[in-house]
């Protein structure tokens, strides 16, 4: 089962809009040191917002373009504290969809850990909670083990999706140049992560409602792979991973002078 085309030769564009996003940035941080009335503070948490959005873009391209094996660069896997990183992450993402009344629960063991790329793995988590997030209410991030497999379930009480769209963005074996906005090329990076642990992501609608999407990684080693990565994070110019891929999703109000 082959992924969905990602686009490659992406670096340099992204490269070039990053710089161009960080220098905004540096703008609006000056303009938010001297901002006193909420028009001015409600006008930079919109530029804040905007440019969270455009990072988002950003950073789906860097990242296909580094899966893609373009990058000189490697990067040995190294071993990651899976239960700590699913807590931490989903207390991070928690806190910021409150904003939009979605609530977030995370079961994981105690201690659960795996030779595996961390940044892999948070984009991998993120797209997912972020895809529940968007359908439904309620969303529920669990860590689990089975046999020789870690799995990452995300469940969400939203309507779900038809059998024939459900195939399609997880199951196609459709190559197709990808619309950097959409969903689906969350659940084709989300995948291609987990397809480079050894593992596998699936979905299926319980009752015709709802979305369980299940990720697994091998917790042996990775297939002796060395992935392709320059480091292992971006830059986000102040603003953290999970501001940059909720913010499609989040109010103004997330954002700006008087965000923390």
């Amino acid at each position: 089962m082959d992924d969905p085309k990602l686009d490659r030769g992406t670096a340099r564009t992204a490269a070039e809009l990053r710089l161009q996003l960080a220098q905004m940035t540096i703008v609006s941080q000056v303009l938010g040191s001297g901002a006193r009335d909420k028009r001015s503070r409600d006008y930079l948490a919109l530029m804040d917002q905007s440019i969270c959005r455009m990072l988002r873009i950003v950073e789906r391209m860097e990242f296909s373009d580094r899966l893609s094996g373009a990058s000189e660069a490697r990067q040995e896997p190294e071993f990651v504290d899976l239960s700590g990183l699913t807590r931490e992450l989903g207390e991070r993402m928690a806190g910021l969809l409150a904003y939009t009344g979605v609530e977030l629960t995370v079961e994981t063991p105690e201690r659960l850990g795996a030779r595996a790329h961390r940044w892999m793995i948070r984009q991998m988590l993120m797209e997912l909670v972020s895809n529940g997030a968007k359908a439904g209410k309620h969303v529920k991030l669990t860590l689990a083990r089975q046999g020789d497999r870690a799995v990452f379930t995300v469940e969400d009480d939203g309507p779900g999706i038809p059998p024939e769209r459900l195939a399609h963005l997880f199951f196609s074996e459709e190559e197709a140049v990808p619309d950097w906005r959409r969903g689906g090329v969350g659940i084709a990076i989300a995948r291609r992560a987990a397809t480079l642990h050894g593992g596998t992501l699936v979905a299926d609608c319980a009752g015709g409602r709802g979305l369980r999407a299940v990720a697994s990684i091998r917790l042996g080693p990775v297939n002796g792979a060395v992935l392709e990565s320059a480091r292992l994070g971006w830059d986000a110019g102040g603003f953290s991973d999970e501001l940059v891929i909720l913010s499609d999703l989040l109010p103004r109000e997330a954002f700006g002078p008087d965000s923390e």
